[in-house]
């Protein structure tokens, strides 16, 4: 079967300001950073490859929203970010789209500056509102020569999250990064920016991506292999993500080892995204409802995937297409079968070592386990996989209501507004005919009375 081929596009990213890579410098030349910052200012020094995020970008499947490549797929995590980011991922309702400006006291005390100066600066033209960027640069400046650690770490992390990681506008920190910053959960609104610019400019083939591309950058080469990176066949970028396979990714990641994993929200088998476009009230709800799992609730570690999974992934490929054009034809992959060991009787030699044929069917005997073992694994792969699409069938079939989408409160201030205006709509009748009444009397005073 012919494969087609999509066609080649390029996509732009937000860079980072250089004032603010030099602002980083000066801070971590001159004084000594704590925990909190030391991720967040990595991210400004990190080097985006435009090349490579492009080529990667061009295996984005948008029907199953993650990356789909020859023989298996990829997408960013939550846990993944956060560990990147090193800001934790907070079990509360992340930023929901809400534009309205936040109390100009908060602004105050997360800066740590006094109230009087953040009204003074304070910038307010409809959807355009936030704190002017040269105001936080200056008073930067101000807090490195007066040594104030705990105000400079606040303002020049509030310039990271406008400028580098919820980058809008160019001269102001805008009211969405100032609440995400006050909300100090700001991995949930990263992730859900970044697919959904992803999924929308990658399906019209030009434009930019307005996710953060330093944290992108990093969490796709952390996937990569290490005879990836090092590129001992001297290729190009392009071609060494084009001919990437599921044996050239680094799946076993250490610093996820006794993590808990963010599972499914709510009714929702997953883990829904909110970004800043606007609100989600289903997806709101299910946030309130987070539910997380531990490693032995997932089962025994298998890094193997099954033939079904190649053949899964084989099948998208062949209805998707594939980004590049390529003589080396896509098949599916499948795995070599397990040939079952048969275990004869064994008799020793009288002049035998009893120990090492002891040893020798020990060793054979826990090959067996493990063999076992990955078959019990596989197993319990295919029952979740069966779970989660019964789950998926369940939530899809479901009739859903108008209070599935709509809070009570809002559905009750709603009932409300319509019994004024009906009510305000009687009273203008009746003042109308009570006016049509008065001018109509006195319409026949006048034809009465000959003065007139």
């Amino acid at each position: 079967m012919e494969i087609k081929v999509h066609k080649q596009f390029c996509l732009s990213f937000r860079e980072v300001p250089t004032s603010l890579k030099i602002l980083c410098d000066n801070v971590s030349g001159t004084l000594e950073l704590f925990g909190p910052l030391k991720k967040p200012i990595s991210l400004v020094r990190t080097k985006v490859d435009e090349v490579l995020l492009n080529t990667m970008i061009r295996f984005y499947d948008p029907f199953l929203h993650c990356f789909t490549y020859k023989d298996f797929k990829l997408v960013p995590t939550l846990e993944e970010f956060e560990s990147i980011l090193g800001l934790l991922v907070l079990d509360q309702i992340p930023y929901t789209g809400e534009k309205e400006i936040p109390k100009l006291e908060d602004v105050a005390a997360a800066l740590h500056l006094p109230l009087s100066e953040i009204k003074k600066v304070w910038l307010s033209k409809g959807e355009y509102s936030g704190l002017p960027i040269g105001f936080l640069y200056s008073k930067a400046e101000i807090m490195i020569k007066a040594t104030s650690m705990d105000a400079l770490e606040k303002v020049l992390a509030l310039l990271i999250y406008g400028q580098v990681l919820f980058p809008r506008y160019d001269k102001i920190i805008d009211v969405i990064a100032i609440k995400i910053f006050i909300g100090n959960n700001p991995v949930p609104t990263l992730l859900g920016n970044l697919l959904h610019s992803i999924h929308c400019r990658s399906s019209k083939g030009k434009g930019c991506i307005l996710g953060c591309a330093p944290l992108f950058h990093k969490w796709f080469i952390s996937h990569l292999s290490r005879s990836t990176i090092k590129n001992e066949e001297g290729l190009t970028r392009v071609q060494r993500i084009i001919k990437l396979s599921y044996d050239d990714i680094s799946w076993n990641q250490k610093e996820f080892e006794g993590v808990q994993l963010f599972d499914r929200c709510g009714e929702f088998p997953n883990v829904p995204l909110l970004d800043t476009v606007g609100k989600k009230m289903l997806f709101i709800r299910a946030w309130s409802k987070i539910k997380k799992v531990g490693i032995r609730e997932l089962g025994n570690k298998n890094y193997i995937p099954s033939d079904l999974y190649f053949r899964w992934i084989y099948d998208r490929v062949v209805e998707f297409g594939i980004p590049y054009p390529s003589n080396t034809p896509v098949v599916p992959r499948i795995t070599l079968p397990v040939v079952p060991i048969v275990f004869e009787p064994y008799v020793p030699s009288p002049n035998e070592d009893l120990n090492v044929t002891v040893n020798q069917l020990k060793r054979e005997r826990d090959d067996y386990k493990r063999r076992l073992q990955k078959v019990e694994a596989e197993k319990e792969v295919l029952i979740a996989d069966a779970k989660e699409k019964e789950d998926l069938l369940d939530y899809f079939s479901r009739k859903w209501k108008i209070e599935d989408f709509v809070s009570p409160d809002q559905i009750n201030s709603w009932e409300q507004e319509i019994s004024r205006l009906v009510q305000q709509q009687e009273e203008m009748i009746k003042a109308h005919k009570e006016e049509v009444r008065v001018l109509k009397r006195k319409r026949r005073q006048e034809d009465k009375d000959p003065r007139i």
